[in-house]
């Protein structure tokens, strides 16, 4: 699924739309575009683009008609920018197009994405609970150790919930608590002000590079020019065998997620 890195990467790309004037909309697939406005509300109601932004996973698109456009990728989904006649990709779900003539297409070969359309004084309840965002100041080591204090759950299970931090994932987690030389699966109140400090840094440090090289693609995570993210490249432990200092990757399940980490290296 594309997390925080990957997501802004897009939300840069997506730049380019606004200004824009809406044309129409078109759902291909039954279920992808869920409206939550007036039923005799059109395309040509939500008006001209203002804003594209980022709220953890979330693209957030506001319109000059007081309307809000979320969209979540979840695990396949991708925006491409595209000529009105332009053959559609594969598994295009569905279509935005604009008046120059240009027209963005959601491509989600697995159609768990979903693109939801508010009135701006809405928003999804998941939104509403959001932790804050890891690179903004609300998030600091001092929040960090606090919201760890009497938590038995894993620290990775932990940063993993978006109530608690926004927009991290899997790849990015495993990748952080490595740096900082965690174990996954360390029980949360067992971090110590020094861990909680290398975990912060390790967590700002990881995802500003990462959004430096567009993120990482694995399988299907594209920009919104259909190219591939380059961070992959400078993974440590995530789909690793081995770590830079040459020990052997342990993978262990926790939450239902694979955890990469280096018996080694993290304590």
């Amino acid at each position: 699924m594309p997390e925080l890195p990957e997501v802004q990467t897009v939300v840069t790309g997506l730049q380019q739309i606004v200004g824009k004037t809406i044309l129409s909309w078109r759902e291909l697939r039954s279920g992808t575009v869920l409206q939550h406005l007036p039923s005799n509300t059109s395309a040509q109601h939500l008006g001209i683009i203002k804003t594209v932004t980022r709220r953890g996973k979330y693209i957030l698109i506001t319109t000059s008609t007081q309307i809000t456009v979320v969209i979540h990728l979840r695990m396949t989904g991708r925006l491409l920018m595209k000529n009105k006649n332009a053959p559609l990709a594969k598994h295009t779900q569905a279509l935005i197009q604009f008046q120059d003539n240009t027209c963005l297409h959601f491509v989600d070969p697995r159609t768990f994405g979903k693109i939801e359309i508010y009135p701006h004084d809405q928003q999804p309840h998941a939104l509403q609970v959001m932790g804050p965002e890891p690179l903004e100041s609300a998030f600091n080591p001092a929040y960090l150790l606090a919201l760890t204090r009497r938590r038995t759950a894993p620290i990775k299970n932990l940063i993993l919930n978006q109530s608690v931090v926004a927009g991290l994932g899997n790849i990015y987690v495993c990748e952080a608590l490595y740096r900082a030389r965690i174990r996954p699966q360390r029980t949360a109140a067992s971090l110590t002000l020094p861990e909680a400090k290398r975990l912060y840094q390790a967590i700002v440090d990881l995802l500003a590079a990462a959004i430096a090289h567009q993120g990482t693609t694995f399988s299907d995570y594209r920009t919104i020019r259909d190219q591939s993210g380059n961070f992959q490249q400078f993974l440590r432990v995530y789909h690793k065998n081995t770590c830079p200092e040459g020990h052997i990757i342990k993978i262990i399940r926790q939450a239902g997620r694979s955890s990469f980490y280096c018996p080694t290296c993290q304590k």
